[in-house]
């Protein structure tokens, strides 16, 4: 169930993701996307009393839409062991969160036509420094040479020069 749920608010989020910006690596742990230059990030807030909330604009519309379809509204604690009452409130503990912007995200292509990859990405800052990496075979076997070599570029050199290609 939980899986299946999982799989479900991955899907209605690239839904989302889709309509403003291009979805780049779909995970169990979050979406990886790529938003149009411009596009309201985070807004800041002041009270009454003077403080500042600092908000997420994709998470908050990201949370508020998936709590509508995913919260449940059946969650119960126990209020009284005596007389076994229950009370019934509403429970949501999916939030998500943005990370980045970043400078670059490498995806390697699949070498055959149609053959599905395994999630694989390297992820660098705008400094050129390797954020995260999945994927990549350095240590497994059986992997052409060519491939690890390539792997080892990507992972152990800075960022190079990034050019837009149209």
């Amino acid at each position: 169930m939980v899986t299946h749920i999982g799989s479900n608010v991955i899907s209605d989020t690239k839904r989302l993701v889709d309509k403003v910006g291009k979805p780049l690596e779909l995970d169990t742990d979050g979406i990886w996307c790529l938003l149009p230059e411009g596009f309201p990030q985070d807004f800041t807030l002041k009270t009454n009393q003077g403080k500042n909330l600092r908000f997420s604009y994709p998470c908050s519309i990201f949370n508020i839409l998936i709590h509508e379809k995913y919260a449940n509204t059946q969650y119960q604690d126990l209020a009284d062991p005596k007389t076994l009452k229950y009370d019934t409130r509403t429970e949501m503990s999916i939030f998500f969160e943005i990370d980045g912007p970043y400078r670059a995200m490498i995806i390697p292509a699949a070498r055959e036509e149609g053959k599905l990859l395994k999630k694989r990405y390297a992820v660098f800052n705008h400094n050129g420094s390797i954020q995260e990496i999945k994927g990549f075979e350095l240590k497994r076997r059986g992997e052409l040479k060519i491939i690890k070599i390539f792997q080892q570029d990507v992972t152990h050199y800075p960022m190079l020069e990034i050019s837009s290609y149209e």
